[in-house]
């Protein structure tokens, strides 16, 4: 797919005197939410002669009603949403690269910026990522007097104990969700080098194992995420995989019970969640000084202090920018978010939608292997033909 657009056209941010409207449409709630509110007030502070209203938009809709409203010339200046909802933004061409003199990418972790970079252009700010992790209730592990019991366990064989001893464990089961474990088998999709190169011989293995797992008593399988969200809040699970956007609930629920580890490996190595990054667009109707104000808005709340002060504020998300360097004693959950950033894999934006498309299908597929309508191995060889075709 060959998309042309014109890149953001604006002089040197150093030589003029910031000043104008700008609004910004996202989706953050609870926690993030007030932190993107406290760095506004503060950028207007910093600059009185900007003005920049934020508004709030459902999670549901974004960015169809930036679509929808951008189609007929009312778009806001900027929008804030995930990576992968790119797509349709590049197709419409209703954002416009932004000029590469005017960011230094050398700021921004190399993961982050592959769900940003689109044919060699640059199209938006990563402005911090989220991945799965290990949550579990400290409380419920302290009630044994094994010290191997009473700390999380670093590989899948342990986390199979752990149920047997009575230990429940929560699992989201959909393709998506499960990705993570791909990696423990050696399994992967593509490449370092953001080409696709599956090897799903780690797959079957995985699913192999989610099936042995399923049928121990103490593992709770479930398509709906919001179940054991609400079962490990009240709870009533000592361990769940868990969405790092989740932290911020747990810790105010469960207080210093809450914890997180890293998520376990196999005997294929670590394993492989996804990193899902937002990032922050630029209408492609925008004036000279919108795109001005919002790329030196985009920068600043991606700066080094403003990270840092996110995350002591949440503990729920990975700084974009390379240089934030968190002091990992004081702050323990961003220490594992950190280490478990190492191992995720970032879908590239090059490859979006042709991921995106094989997770649809990989769905199916995992449903179908799971409760045994099809075998692990002829989910895998369904899997590769789909593969195969993008490939050739």
């Amino acid at each position: 797919m060959l998309i042309k657009f014109a890149l953001i056209n604006q002089v040197n941010l150093s030589s003029t005197q910031l000043q104008g409207n700008l609004l910004i449409w996202h989706s953050t709630e609870g926690k993030v939410a007030n932190m993107l509110t406290t760095a506004v007030e503060k950028f207007k502070e910093l600059k009185p002669e900007v003005n920049i209203l934020i508004q709030s938009i459902p999670q549901q809709k974004n960015p169809s009603f930036f679509i929808e409203k951008s189609e007929a010339g009312f778009g806001s200046s900027a929008l804030i949403l995930y990576a992968r909802n790119l797509t349709e933004l590049l197709k419409k061409r209703l954002i416009n690269p932004i000029n590469s003199q005017f960011i230094d990418t050398s700021t921004y972790s190399p993961s982050a910026l592959s769900q940003v970079r689109y044919q060699g252009k640059i199209y938006g700010i990563p402005l911090g990522s989220n991945t799965r992790v290990l949550c579990y209730n400290k409380a419920k592990l302290d009630a044994t007097k094994d010290p191997i019991l009473s700390t999380p366990p670093t590989n899948l064989d342990g986390l199979i104990q752990r149920a047997i001893k009575g230990y429940t464990v929560g699992l989201v089961s959909s393709f998506e969700d499960t990705f993570w474990g791909m990696g423990t088998f050696g399994g992967k999709l593509f490449n370092e080098f953001d080409l696709l190169e599956p090897n799903l011989d780690g797959w079957v293995k995985w699913l192999d194992w989610l099936k042995n797992a399923s049928l121990q008593p103490n593992f709770i399988f479930s398509r709906n995420r919001n179940i054991l969200h609400n079962a490990f809040n009240k709870g009533k699970l000592a361990y769940y995989v868990c969405e790092s956007t989740e932290i911020p609930d747990f810790s105010e629920s469960l207080g210093d019970d809450f914890r997180v580890a890293l998520l376990p490996e196999g005997e294929g190595g670590k394993a492989t969640p996804l990193i899902y990054t937002k990032v922050i667009v630029f209408n492609h109707s925008n004036t000279d000084n919108e795109n001005r104000l919002g790329l030196a808005f985009g920068k600043y709340i991606t700066n080094p202090e403003q990270q840092l002060a996110g995350i002591i504020k949440t503990q729920s998300f990975i700084p974009t920018n390379r240089n934030v360097n968190p002091n990992v004693t004081l702050l323990p959950i961003e220490s594992v978010l950190l280490k478990q950033a190492q191992s995720a894999v970032a879908i590239p934006l090059n490859n979006l939608e042709q991921i995106l498309l094989i997770f649809e299908q990989g769905e199916t597929l995992y449903q179908q292997a799971f409760v045994g309508e099809i075998s692990t191995l002829k989910a895998a060889e369904e899997l590769m033909l789909l593969l195969n075709n993008f490939s050739s």
